[in-house]
């Protein structure tokens, strides 16, 4: 991938444009080939070359590969086998797919809402999800769900089949069953049904609703309000994304009167969180979004070059990224400031924006 022609990432009056919705992420074909295999019943062969791509480096390949292992342990073993080191890889890396479900996958919620009779009948369709058998992992949550609405292993499925039908592109399923969930839920589940719907709701548009949506998330995700560390980094950047991306929508404007704030400030807030609850989880987009307010950038090369060696399509969220800080950040009176700004626009071979 190469970078996007520079007027392409203004708009007509040479604003940033909006970060589009993260991409749904493909299961990579080295990966999918070792999966057909397990589904063909050549399990060996299957664990010991996704384990090889697993260990490769910090790359997509190797966290879908780690995820898919994950999925296999999980199918042979449950909860009691080794699919922990697993998920803490893909927790630790830069997916916004996997990293999230991983992170929710680690905590103590998901294990006891899966515990019981019913909530072990998800660990088939949950292993079936992740090696790839989609349609089957689909069935089994549906019939969870709507068999046990109201219970936690009813909310487990709840948030399980809301991640399928939003990667599937069943828009209005998803926030149907997303929305219930939320609903239902606090904690660390409600942030990640939360988490889900603003996606879907910002490819929809609807970023005012999608906004108040990720400030519930943020809020229920957060270790202060009974969620979790490893959650919470991947729902602050979400938000703080959307906020950076659009800061005219009235919860800014909101937070800038009650608090007598900056708009930077409402925008860094997410980001400063997200970096500063990492545990499992360290997604690099929280260093950029953080450490570009005060200036400080050599950890926003550091997570640049990490995001690059994980995909250019992370890459590229990260130079995105930097764009619709720019207006935020920048400040002529502080040489220093305007030099390093200028250096990192010259490697990211970015445009100024006007506003």
């Amino acid at each position: 991938m190469t970078n996007q022609p520079l007027q392409s990432l203004l708009d007509s009056d040479g604003r940033a444009l909006p970060l589009p919705p993260d991409p749904l992420i493909p299961v990579p074909d080295e990966v999918e080939h070792q999966l057909a295999a397990y589904r063909a019943g050549d399990t060996a062969q299957a664990r010991e070359l996704l384990t090889a791509l697993a260990g490769t480096g910090r790359t997509s390949v190797s966290g879908h590969a780690a995820m898919a292992l994950a999925g296999i342990e999980i199918g042979e073993n449950g909860l009691d086998g080794s699919h922990g080191q697993w998920l803490e890889q893909v927790a630790a890396g830069e997916d916004p797919w996997l990293g999230p479900l991983a992170a929710v996958m680690l905590t103590p919620d998901f294990r006891s809402g899966t515990s019981s009779d019913s909530g072990r009948r998800l660990l088939p369709s949950l292993a079936a999800q992740l090696t790839n058998d989609l349609d089957t992992a689909r069935n089994g949550f549906e019939h969870v769900f709507e068999a046990h609405k109201g219970t936690e292993p009813g909310d487990v499925a709840g948030l399980l089949l809301g991640n399928l039908l939003v990667q599937s592109g069943d828009q209005a399923a998803a926030l149907e069953t997303l929305s219930y969930t939320r609903g239902m839920c606090d904690g660390t589940f409600a942030g990640y049904a939360a988490h889900l719907e603003g996606h879907v709701l910002i490819g929809q548009n609807e970023t005012e609703l999608a906004s108040k949506v990720l400030q519930h998330a943020h809020r229920e995700s957060h270790p202060a309000r009974g969620g979790d560390k490893g959650l919470h980094p991947w729902v602050a950047v979400r938000f703080g994304e959307l906020l950076a991306s659009d800061p005219w929508l009235d919860l800014i404007y909101d937070q800038m009167e009650e608090s007598s704030v900056s708009v930077g400030q409402v925008i860094r807030e997410p980001l400063e969180s997200a970096a500063y609850q990492k545990k499992v989880s360290a997604p690099a987009l929280a260093d950029i979004g953080l450490f570009l307010f005060p200036a400080t950038f050599e950890p926003v090369h550091a997570g640049l070059k990490r995001l690059k060696a994980w995909s250019d399509e992370r890459y590229e969220r990260g130079r995105r990224l930097a764009l619709t800080l720019y207006t935020h950040v920048e400040d002529s009176r502080d040489a220093e400031r305007t030099q390093g700004l200028a250096e990192l626009w010259a490697k990211l071979d970015l445009p100024k924006p006007k506003y």
